[in-house]
């Protein structure tokens, strides 16, 4: 299978929804209920990404990994740091979501996405990029950290009826590269 990465737009809205509803469901099973991932929704996410193609911020990137086909199995989205939770990551930009189907991981094709959003943001002037993780999801940390990320700060919250914590994970783009 050949993955290609490239930038998204509008015809992709509903398959990066599907990416991010699965996504969730796969990544998080070990960590969410059962009843928090059912209640996920392609429709509500299909809005989501509607919104955020329709109203583009030029230094953020939204970039999907597409197979064979045409079908999407993975994307990223990452942009100048916003919301809740920034002064904590103490950054100048985010990785806002990124997502791959189970059956794509581990082929390289997460390394291809965090480059391309790195090599975006470093363009635009953005020296420093964090993101939150699951504290317990341990397989996406390592992958963070072969990245070069290193952990920061912990916060907790309530997401989807269940208090959670995230740790950050920052990534200095002058060393990228």
């Amino acid at each position: 299978m050949t993955i290609r990465i490239r930038d998204a737009a509008e015809a992709d809205v509903e398959g990066i929804a599907r990416v991010h509803v699965q996504g969730w469901r796969e990544t998080y099973k070990d960590f969410l209920s059962p009843e928090a991932l059912a209640g996920l929704s392609v429709e509500e996410r299909v809005q989501l990404w509607q919104r955020a193609l329709a109203e583009p911020e030029p230094r953020a990137k939204l970039l999907v990994a597409e197979a064979d086909g045409g079908e999407i199995v993975g994307f990223i989205r990452g942009g100048p740091i916003r919301g809740k939770g920034a002064e904590l990551l103490a950054t100048e930009a985010e990785i806002f979501a990124i997502y791959l189907l189970d059956r794509v991981k581990r082929q390289g094709i997460g390394r291809r996405l965090m480059a391309g959003v790195f090599d975006h943001l470093s363009a635009h002037g953005l020296r420093s990029v964090g993101l939150w993780v699951l504290r317990d999801n341990l397989s996406a940390r390592r992958f963070y950290e072969t990245l070069g990320g290193t952990a920061g700060p912990e916060q907790s919250f309530d997401l989807r009826g269940q208090m959670v914590t995230e740790v950050a994970y920052r990534f200095d783009l002058t060393l990228q590269g």
